[in-house]
């Protein structure tokens, strides 16, 4: 179940979150590689993150940072201004670049991708860190997400992940694909509660496109 400053999410609490997207067009490698696994996630409770349109990448996403201090709604205008000029300054000299996702692996937390070779993406991320401490303070910092990696989908149930990870070992080629990191987006994360799926599903809302080197 998703966290926020050690407490459970309210549902539909809206949290703002760095985040690098993959693209249809830029990254279909990696949207192929994702519809491979679809059909094998969806005998598990896990919840794909993608559409079911090839081109359709849903909110499929890297994690660069979340700005943990207080709920967005607590952010004016202003305020999200200052984060974005700031991701902008500290992100102007980092060049464009391209990393390698996968394979996919099951694991407690649905499917994800890790992401290798990560020395460039945990540059990104500590330059995405320093923009936000210098606009919010250490409070802000609080999301660690470990190891770099997209989530292909969150569980909301318990399965053995060894013979999802079976299938996607044997099934599922290529296992590897590229992923074109050139711009971050700062954006206008929620978490609802579906009570159909029983789980938590994730929307957002845009608020700045911020690309790299410029």
């Amino acid at each position: 179940m998703p966290k926020f400053q050690g407490r459970r999410w309210v549902d539909g609490m809206r949290v703002l979150h760095v985040y690098v997207l993959p693209r249809s067009g830029v990254d279909d490698e990696l949207l192929e590689m994702a519809q491979a696994c679809r059909p094998h996630l969806t005998s598990y409770p896990i919840d794909p993150q993608y559409g079911s349109d090839p081109t359709d990448a849903g909110v499929l996403h890297l994690t660069a940072e979340m700005l943990a201090d207080v709920p967005s709604a607590e952010y004016d205008e202003a305020a999200r201004a200052e984060v974005a000029e700031a991701l902008r300054s500290e992100l102007a000299d980092v060049p464009a670049f391209s990393a390698e996702v996968g394979p996919p692996i099951g694991n407690v937390a649905g499917a994800v991708l890790d992401v290798w070779p990560e020395e460039d993406t945990l540059a990104l991320i500590e330059k995405v860190g320093t923009a936000v401490r210098k606009t919010r303070g250490d409070e802000a910092l609080q999301h660690s997400g470990g190891r770099p990696h997209i989530s292909l989908g969150y569980s909301y149930g318990s399965a053995s992940s060894d013979p999802l990870n079976t299938d996607l070992r044997l099934l599922v080629t290529p296992r590897r694909a590229t992923l074109c990191v050139d711009r971050v987006h700062l954006l206008d994360v929620a978490w609802t509660f579906d009570e159909e799926l029983g789980g938590w599903r994730m929307s957002w809302e845009p608020v700045a496109e911020v690309p790299l080197g410029r």
